[in-house]
């Protein structure tokens, strides 16, 4: 197994080193994030354990990015969200490298393509005052619940049964489709108001985790497995929101995969090993 994480750490690495020059070709900005960002500041590299490799981007570089990809065509790697691959249940983009596979859940199978990636995250500006900051919040939620387009696996009774109600009486792909659309215009309506803090939208976790309005302002280089990435200079900040203590190591019982893949492959897509 710990071949197998290394192997899938080097590929995840290759696909950061394509990324990481195409910012810099076009003078885009992101940072390494989360267990990246702190495997770089811990480790200078991985999380000895860790088994995916996260960056974030300002959404007006992360929709840049995207036109940029689309306009190059990268061969061998597939760059992935919910407007290009319809079935995608995620409301960020990844960067998968072809003829590779890694599957997480089921209902994955056959779904899209599942090679081994690198996850993208937008970071968004969230309004002040208490009554917009609630309704910014539940904005993104129903907008991550029209995204994945399922009932929460993990989640309670209460919450699978509105995430299933809400889902039920808007059952037309089209229709969640133009409800996505809206709650995304109304997310990132903020986004020119360099005086507002930050946010990742992506989970509920992410959401509690409200960042400095200069979070991206400056960027510095962090080395990672003998290279240099870009990272926030408030490293330390956005590590402490996350993580607390981020340096102590955590119990040898929690040092795992995440993920937990059901099927990976480093010379094959599923279609082809199916």
């Amino acid at each position: 197994m710990e071949n197998t994480l290394k192997e899938l750490q080097s590929v995840q690495l290759e696909i950061l080193i394509l990324f990481d020059s195409i910012c810099r070709k076009n003078n885009i900005k992101y940072t390494l994030y989360a267990g990246t960002q702190l495997g770089a500041v811990r480790h200078k590299g991985f999380i000895p354990w860790d088994d995916d490799l996260d960056v974030a981007m300002p959404r007006e570089d992360y929709e840049r990015f995207i036109e940029i990809w689309d306009l190059e065509k990268t061969d061998g790697y597939i760059l992935q969200n919910k407007d290009n691959t319809p079935n995608f249940a995620y409301s960020f983009s990844k960067i998968r490298k072809d003829h590779t596979t890694f599957i997480q859940y089921d209902f994955e199978k056959g779904a899209y393509h599942t090679g081994i990636f690198i996850d993208i995250f937008p970071v968004d500006r969230i309004p002040d005052g208490k009554m917009k900051r609630m309704w910014f919040m539940w904005t993104c939620l129903r907008y991550q619940l029209y995204t994945r387009e399922m009932v929460p696996p993990k989640g309670n009774f209460i919450l699978r049964t509105g995430t299933n109600f809400l889902l039920k009486i808007n059952s037309n792909k089209a229709k969640r489709g133009r409800k996505r659309e809206k709650l995304l215009k109304n997310i990132t309506k903020y986004s020119e108001n360099s005086a507002l803090n930050m946010i990742c939208i992506e989970t509920t976790e992410s959401l509690q985790q409200i960042c400095p309005p200069d979070l991206m302002d400056n960027i510095i280089n962090l080395e990672f497995e003998g290279r240099l990435f870009c990272s926030t200079k408030k490293y330390d900040e956005w590590l402490k929101l996350q993580f607390g203590d981020y340096m102590q190591l955590p119990p040898l019982e929690e040092r795992g995969w995440t993920h937990h893949p059901i099927v990976i492959d480093f010379e094959h897509n599923y279609e082809e090993l199916e």
